[in-house]
């Protein structure tokens, strides 16, 4: 039986957000996993986009529930978009999509329904999906082990049988729409968490980096939004931090995206498996 570790349970009041969300913040460090196995996603990838915060010894999350049926929540990448937690993307060599890793939190033992669908689109400069269809998945996160947090790669290239998406078309610049099929709100958006993370710096040194480049804040521009309900998308809300916007500004979704991957593979993972990931 999974045991939740939550700090603090409330409410999400946010302008035009769905009445009846939780959230709450989760201490990463004890949910991972001592034998810790490295990222497929950092294997083989010629770059590797994402947005959110973590540090390696001083982790928190912030976790969603509650979202129902047909919503939607998506992040806006952009391969040219100055990254400091990894490479960059050279765009003259690679303009494929290959991996989505996403990252959920309480995932349901079967034969709970958790379905759930991907879509990819081009996006304007302000996170708007344009254009047609780029990329598309069903899926349905499973249950491993005790694990709180799962993640899934949703491989585009089907095991290195296809090409992956291409994005020359939107020169780089998409937007990942997360849609829940279910309406338990079962599993979770897992986030990342900013203000756990600073008031831990009297306490654990690790966490006082938390301010300091590259982990400013609030953040000068955020990726992470709200985009209602399916077919009739449209950017609403980003999400604040818990310890208030104004102060610590806005979350990213715990989400990578991974291009020209050698050897690509859809394989559910616990979270202990995308530590390689962490910042």
């Amino acid at each position: 039986m999974k045991v939740a570790i939550i700090i603090g349970l409330v409410l999400l009041m946010l302008p035009g957000l769905a009445v009846g969300w939780k959230a709450g913040t989760v201490d990463v460090k004890r949910d991972v996993m001592d034998d810790i196995a490295p990222s497929l996603l950092g294997a083989g990838a010629d770059c590797v986009v994402g947005t959110y915060y973590l540090l390696e010894d001083c982790s928190f999350a912030t976790v969603v529930e509650g979202i129902g049926e047909n919503e939607t929540f998506g992040v806006r990448f952009s391969m040219t978009e100055p990254n400091p937690f990894h490479s960059p993307c050279d765009t003259s060599a690679c303009m494929r999509l290959d991996i989505v890793e996403l990252v959920f939190y309480d995932v349901l033992v079967s034969p709970a329904d958790q379905s759930m669908n991907i879509k990819v689109y081009g996006a304007d400069p302000d996170g708007n999906p344009v254009g047609g269809l780029l990329g598309n998945r069903d899926f349905e996160p499973a249950y491993v082990d005790t694990a709180l947090f799962t993640s899934v790669e949703i491989d585009f290239t089907n095991g290195g049988t296809e090409p992956g998406l291409d994005l020359s078309g939107c020169s780089g610049s998409f937007v990942a729409l997360l849609t829940w099929r279910n309406s338990t709100g079962h599993p979770c958006l897992a986030l990342d968490n900013i203000s756990s993370c600073v008031e831990e710096c009297g306490t654990s040194p690790a966490c006082c980096e938390m301010g300091t480049f590259p982990y400013v804040y609030p953040r000068p521009r955020i990726h992470t939004y709200y985009y209602g309900t399916e077919g009739a998308w449209a950017k609403q809300d980003s999400i604040c931090d818990l310890g208030g916007c104004g102060t610590y500004g806005c979350l990213e979704a715990i989400w990578d995206c991974g291009f020209c991957i050698t050897g690509a593979a859809t394989e559910p993972t616990t979270w202990g498996a995308i530590k390689a990931t962490y910042r």
